[in-house]
Formats: structure tokens, sequence, C-alpha cells
């Protein structure tokens, strides 16, 4: 049984013991696909198996490799290389760093411990692979049957971080917590793992009554989950030359905050009022809705490695619940030049990420246009 260690007040990997003999018997990630080819094809593509090898990533763990050394580098390991972790093997080109979150490590999980305690993952490493199915007949390896993997609290020892400062960095599982969902029975894998029944859960193996779930684990870097996850609606009263505007911003789907994740993370609400003669931009308006993090010196931090390493406090924080409905009432002055006009709105999501240099990510959520207003 091997344990893994919580961070600070709540959850990160770490290890508390391992050996390297325990490690040996964990098969590679790669036999998994002799038997399980449909899941396995799913999430070689998914954010879990690049984990660690994804530019994203890499850039931000080498930053902090070289700013801070290489002892803190590795705690980023614990979620994006655990089995790299787990077998001190740090070679960047090493296979267990390739892993990234590997069958191997997620189906080894035995149990997890709850509340401010030393240990949240326990890992058994005896060849026993954990899952949501209680399995008979001749499986390639013994199975055991975990109500833990339909159950949010999966999910959370990676996906919720507290830094050293008490500052939550990634407040993912408690946010899904804080929502109606927990009580109405849903949660992480209703939504990033949906059942895929055209799919096999194992190949040349009689299976009955058992279902496939998506391990594509879709979440903010899916145009499909992003376009579903709001509501966006617009209306428009003219006062004079004066028109009012009201956006409803409905978080529909989502079962977190939006949006979630690290606090680079925002949307950007853009109304524009525009001319009906040739579309061309007359007045805009911009609201952004994001978790701001300072530090010491009360600056707000832009980049990831200060978030996770220097973040003392957080600054402001205006995202949208669960359900809520954000409303929001905008005033234009119509200029008397214009006597048609339209209004647009989207609501973007946004995040920048370096790499060799720094690019904007921009997803549109939502869209309305409202055609054909007059006024004189």
């Amino acid at each position: 049984m091997i344990l893994f260690r919580m961070a600070p007040i709540l959850i990160a990997l770490a290890i508390m013991t391992l050996t390297q003999t325990e490690v040996g018997k964990c098969e590679s990630y790669k036999d998994c696909r002799e038997c399980h080819s449909d899941i396995f094809d799913l999430w070689k593509n998914s954010l879990h198996a690049k984990s660690y090898d994804n530019p994203t990533f890499r850039a931000t763990f080498m930053t902090i490799k070289f700013g801070c050394g290489e002892e803190i580098a590795k705690d980023c390991l614990r979620c994006h290389a655990p089995m790299a972790y787990l077998a001190d093997d740090f070679d960047p080109g090493s296979s267990a760093m390739a892993e990234g979150v590997s069958c191997t490590f997620c189906h080894s999980i035995s149990s997890i411990n709850h509340g401010p305690v030393d240990t949240y993952y326990n890992l058994d490493t005896s060849g026993v692979y954990y899952g949501p199915y209680r399995a008979s007949g001749n499986a390639g390896h013994e199975v055991q049957y975990s109500p833990l993997f339909l159950k949010s609290e999966l999910c959370a020892g990676c996906h919720e971080y507290v830094n050293d400062f008490g500052v939550s960095v990634l407040g993912t599982y408690e946010e899904w917590k804080a929502s109606i969902y927990p009580e109405n029975g849903v949660y992480c894998q209703n939504c990033h793992m949906p059942i895929m029944p055209e799919l096999s859960i194992a190949d040349n193996y009689e299976v009955k009554n058992f279902y496939v779930t998506a391990h594509e684990f879709k979440g903010g870097h899916s145009n499909i989950n992003l376009a579903y996850a709001v509501n966006l609606e617009t209306s428009v009263k003219k006062n004079g030359r004066k028109l009012e505007v009201e956006v409803n911003i409905t978080n529909s789907e989502s079962g977190h905050m939006l949006p979630t994740g690290i606090p680079n993370r925002k949307l950007i609400l853009n109304v524009t009022l525009r001319s009906a003669y040739d579309s061309s931009e007359v007045s805009a308006i911009r609201k952004v809705y994001r978790k701001v993090l300072t530090d010491k010196y009360g600056t707000i931090i832009e980049n990831i490695p200060d978030m996770f390493l220097s973040a003392t406090s957080v600054y402001s924080d205006n995202r949208i619940g669960p359900k809520e409905t954000r409303v929001e009432q905008f005033t234009f002055d119509v200029p008397k030049w214009i006597s048609n006009y339209f209004i647009e709105t989207t609501l973007n999501y946004e995040y920048s990420r370096q790499i060799l240099a720094e690019e904007n990510i921009s997803i549109e959520m939502g869209k309305s246009v409202i055609h054909s207003g007059s006024i004189n």
C-alpha cells in the first residue's frame, strides 16, 4: 500500500512511503491497450495522458525548476506525472514521465482519506485494479469494485490545491461541493466522463451490463463543453436616444464556478453598439469575470508559477457560480448620426499560456445580436 500525502490544508499529492520494489509491481500503462483498446484510445488523446508532455505545462515546469529549484519543481509532478514521482524517476525522457496521469495510477487507488490529514490517496500496487464494476469471469488481472470511482472525491486530489499561505489556488472540488449538484447526485464523472454505449470495455471478453465512460476528460479546453456551459440572453429598451441593455449570463451546466481551475482563466463579456449601415463599432463595454490573487506586496499575480508559490490572498472573485444567473445592465448613448443600429453581445473564455512565447486563447461561449433597431 502506497500513501499519498496532501499539500498544506487541503489536497495535493505527495508520497509518504514507497520502495522501488513496490513500483516494479505496477504494469506499464501501455499494457492496458492490449485488452482495453477503446478506453485507451480515448485516454491517449486526453489532457490526462498529456499532463506532463504538453508544451504549456513543460514551460511552467521549467520556469519553476530554474527559478525556484528542482525540489520545488518536483512537487508539480505529484499530479502531472505521479508514476514518475512514485518511482523517483525525474528523467525528462523517461517512460514514467510520459505516462502522465495514467491507467496504472488512477486504477490503483484503493481508498482516500477525508479531512485535513497527511494522506489523501492510498495506492495498492499488488496488481489489483479498482473501478466501478463488479467483474466476474476471466479478467487479465484481479478487479476490485470501488464506488469511489463514481464520486467527485476521486478527482479532488489533483483538482484542489491550497498553497503554503492558505490561499485556494485551485478550488474546483470545493466549488462543486458547495453547489446543489452533490445533493442531486451529480458528480464530476457525469459531465466529464459521460457514458459511451457504442464502445467496449474490454476486447475479446464477454461483458454484460457494463458501460464505458469517456476517458477524454473534456473540460475547459473543449469547445463543446464550453458551448453548453452557459446561457446568454440580451434585451434592449429604448429611452430617447439612450439604450438600456440587460444581459443575463447563466451558469446552466457547469458544476463549479465559471471559470474554474488556475486563476489566469477568465470570462470576458463584450457588449457592443454597432451601426446597422456597415457594422462598425459605435461604442463598447467590457466586463471581466475571474479570481484575482495577490502576493504579500499586494501586487496582482498574472503568471502561473507565482499563483502557486507566492499568492498570499484573494484580492477579488466575481466568477459565476453553478446555476447562478448574473444580471448585468448597461446604458449606451446613441449618437445623432446613428439611425439604425444593433447590439452585439459576446462571452469569451480566455486564458494566457506560455510556451516559447505567450499566446492568448479566446473561445466564444455565447453570442447574441439584436437587429433592425431604429431611433429618431
